[in-house]
Order: C-alpha cells, then structure tokens, then sequence
C-alpha cells in the first residue's frame, strides 16, 4: 500500500479526533494544578482511542508493522495543535505512559460502544478508524472480517455504512 495512501487514511482519523475536541468539558490547563491526569476527559478519550486501535490492530491475533507504523502517526498527531491532547505537551511522556499501557489492556469493547452510544457520527468515526488500520496491509483475513462485522453491530452502524466505509479503504 503507498505510503501517501497510508497518509491519506491518517489524515482522516485526525479529522475525525478534532471533531471531538470541542466536546471536552475539562481542559489541560487545569490538570497542572492535579496530580491525577489520568482522570481528565481528554485523556479518558483517549484511552478509548487507544483501545479501539488496539483491538483493530490485534484482531487476528497478529500485531502487523503497517498497523503498529499508522497508530503510532495517530498518537502522535493527538498531541498536535487543536487536537485531543495538544494542552499535554509538558506531560507527554507521561501521558504517552498512560496510553501504552491503554493499548497493552485496552478498554471492555462495552465502555468503548458506550462512548459513541449517543452519535452515530462518532460511532461512524470509531468503525472507519478501525477499518482504516485494519485494511493497512491491503487485504482482509477471515478474523478481521469477522472483527469488522462484530464491531459493526456493536456500534450500531448501518449495513450500507459498512459497505461504504469498507469500500473506502479497500477498494
């Protein structure tokens, strides 16, 4: 798959997380007054993110360098400017801490379906991020469809929102 292709996929997961940003009510600034980072919003959707992209990447059970080479770009464009995580500059190692080990235990697949419960658009947002990661080695095995098709109904996303998603990335 062409590394532009792979941007390109990149690309859309970032608008997809700055879509959320304005919906935060804690903001970084207050969190150096705290001890407790892992408590703010940001982080906790975050840690979201980073469970669903572990799921994604671990749904056939292989860890492929494709998947791991796109999450990484994903972590790292969560701490650019009017994104997720762009008040944590002064803390990213630590916060960078917290999503690794986010990511080696991610979430229960019920607390990540219940984030997107109340919009079909994010929910829409957290299939196309797994579908993009999933499809970045250019084809699908029976395990990631199967994951695509279990994640599809645990998210709620229509049959032809499936297919357009999918189609998308795997055409």
């Amino acid at each position: 798959m062409p590394l532009n292709f792979l941007f390109v996929m990149a690309k859309k997961i970032v608008q997809n997380l700055k879509q959320v940003k304005g919906n935060k009510k804690s903001h970084p600034e207050t969190i150096h007054k705290t001890l407790d980072i892992e408590s703010d919003l940001h982080i906790e959707y975050a840690k979201v993110l980073l469970s669903l992209w572990s799921y994604a990447c671990n749904a056939d059970g292989q860890f492929k360098k494709k998947e791991g080479e796109i999450v990484g770009e994903l972590v790292n464009v969560l701490f650019e400017p009017d994104c997720l995580l762009s008040g944590f500059q002064t803390q990213k190692k630590q916060v960078l801490d917290i999503l690794s080990k986010t990511f080696d235990n991610p979430l229960p697949m019920k607390t990540i379906s219940k984030v997107v419960a109340d919009s079909d658009e994010y929910a829409l947002n957290f299939f196309e991020d797994a579908v993009c990661i999933v499809a970045s080695d250019g084809s699908l095995n029976q395990a990631e469809i199967q994951f695509l098709e279990d994640l599809a109904k645990e998210l709620k996303i229509s049959p032809m929102d499936k297919v357009r998603v999918e189609k998308k990335y795997l055409a």
